[in-house]
């Protein structure tokens, strides 16, 4: 009986690592496309990056137990897509919102911590919403990007997290670069 229970454990374990290793590959890849969306040189095309990254990281969080985050991500897809097709307005601003705050909330295993994804993604929900200017949505990026990192400090994506200050850095490279150039 005894090594009945020894292989169950290690089955047990080997699906956790399984499980952990997709979660942060899955992560890594959605960190690569949101770097990819801070050179973005239009609004349509750094939302459509980031919808690549939201699949990705969705996937992530959910394997790795960040249930809040992945909420924020499925929230934050649907928000992207409605700008891109220009059919985002005040009254769905506010819906998506309300609905990420319910539902980021009502799944939310993590205290305070499990409330930055949602945090971050009302910032850039509100920003995206009031303005078309590039440069002020890669500052919300970094403002994400810092939310994001002790999220990912918190359910272990430690590659998450290196990413996160990836971003954060290739994202003030890509602000100092369009200053220049404005």
């Amino acid at each position: 009986m005894r090594r009945k229970q020894q292989i169950l454990a290690l089955i047990i374990l080997k699906s956790a690592v399984n499980k952990m290793s997709i979660g942060l590959l899955f992560s890594t890849i959605g960190a690569i496309c949101l770097a990819t969306s801070s050179f973005a040189k239009n609004k349509e095309s750094m939302l459509t990056w980031q919808i690549a990254d939201y699949f990705f990281t969705m996937i992530a969080n959910i394997l790795l137990g960040g249930f809040s985050g992945a909420i924020s991500i499925a929230v934050s897809t649907i928000r992207n897509l409605l700008m891109i097709k220009k059919w985002d307005s005040l009254l769905t601003t506010i819906i998506l919102v309300v609905i990420q705050v319910a539902l980021g909330s009502y799944v939310n295993t993590l205290g305070i911590i499990g409330m930055l994804p949602i945090i971050s993604s009302i910032s850039y929900t509100v920003t995206t919403f009031l303005t078309s200017k590039v440069q002020w949505l890669r500052w919300v990026i970094i403002e994400n990007m810092l939310l994001w990192a002790f999220y990912d400090f918190t359910i272990k994506a430690y590659p998450a997290l290196l990413m996160d200050i990836f971003i954060t850095l290739t994202t003030l490279i890509a602000i100092r670069k369009h200053a220049k150039k404005g």
